[in-house]
């Protein structure tokens, strides 16, 4: 049993050093950063940098496990608002799984160690539920996070959209306008808006589409809406300035509504612990009163 327990102990050490190995952040690829400067591809005759063992873990899993609906649906849109990759989300939903399962395993080498004895099924729910708990930690803050982060995106966007009717109205250009307010800002969505126009001023297409497909692939609608209205604007020959005013306005409207919609929420979840808070409070006051009332005289 002691063999057993320092077995178990031993594979359980080796397991954590590799999760933690896996989990520590790999630096950038060269070809990769290269990618991104340059407009063209490596050479095909340069040889890759070939990928480590952990991209292809969660590679593999990201092809053959990611299901689009289901417990194992991976959130790609969220994902591309993290700048994440689904490898490295799946990686950490197996790192974390097998976690679930070397920390019970480890508890009960030591407990056997010591000649503590328990149900053979008592082991296997703990070792299975904190194994399945553990593994949709990643899915739940990638959808907390990527909630706050698109809120904070579509405030930044309504800023955005209000500085680019000013420079309209100071009389620049469309494109000058729209390119403008983001050489001037240093916050995370005004960077996904410069880099989604400067793939539009490189690739010789309007802004509007490459506002559009950053909509789509982070899950802001309003870039999408804004897109269409723009090109009807464009095609019917209407005012850009009237189609921003009319976007600024029913995003402001929204995020008002959201706003006081999650207040009101808010207010309704506090009335629970008040009523409880007032009837603890009407218990011990009048708590003396009824113990005499029916109380031997």
């Amino acid at each position: 049993m002691i063999a057993l327990a320092v077995v178990a102990a031993v594979l359980t050490v080796v397991g954590v050093l590799l999760i933690a190995r896996e989990l520590r952040p790999a630096p950038p690829r060269l070809d990769v950063a290269l990618a991104r400067i340059q407009a063209t591809g490596l050479s095909p005759a340069e040889p890759a940098t070939p990928p480590e063992l952990g991209e292809r873990v969660g590679a593999w899993l990201a092809v053959h496990l990611a299901r689009p609906a289901g417990m194992l649906v991976v959130p790609r849109t969220d994902l591309a608002l993290l700048d994440r990759t689904a490898e490295r989300f799946m990686l950490d939903k197996l790192a974390l799984l097998l976690a679930g399962i070397i920390i019970p395993s480890l508890l009960l080498g030591a407990l056997a160690a010591v000649g503590a004895s328990l149900p053979w099924a008592l082991p296997v729910i703990a070792v299975v539920l904190l194994a399945a708990g553990l593994s949709f930690l990643p899915d739940v803050w990638v959808r907390t996070e990527a909630r706050h982060r698109r809120s904070e995106f579509r405030y930044a966007f309504t800023c955005y959209l209000q500085l680019v009717l000013l420079e309209r109205a100071a009389g620049a250009a469309l494109n000058a306008a729209l390119e403008g307010p983001v050489s001037a800002a240093e916050a995370w969505p005004f960077r996904r808006i410069a880099a989604a126009l400067e793939s539009a001023r490189r690739g010789q297409q309007q802004p509007w589409r490459s506002l559009s497909d950053l909509g789509e692939q982070i899950g802001v609608a309003d870039l999408v809406d804004l897109a269409y209205s723009a090109q009807i604007a464009g095609a019917e020959g209407a005012k850009m300035h009237d189609v921003l005013a009319a976007k600024i306005t029913a995003m402001r409207h929204e995020a008002a509504a959201a706003t006081r919609a999650e207040a009101n929420a808010r207010t309704t979840a506090m009335w629970v612990p008040t009523s409880l808070l007032m009837l603890g409070f009407v218990v011990l006051v009048g708590f003396p009163f009824f113990a005499r009332l029916i109380g031997p005289g």
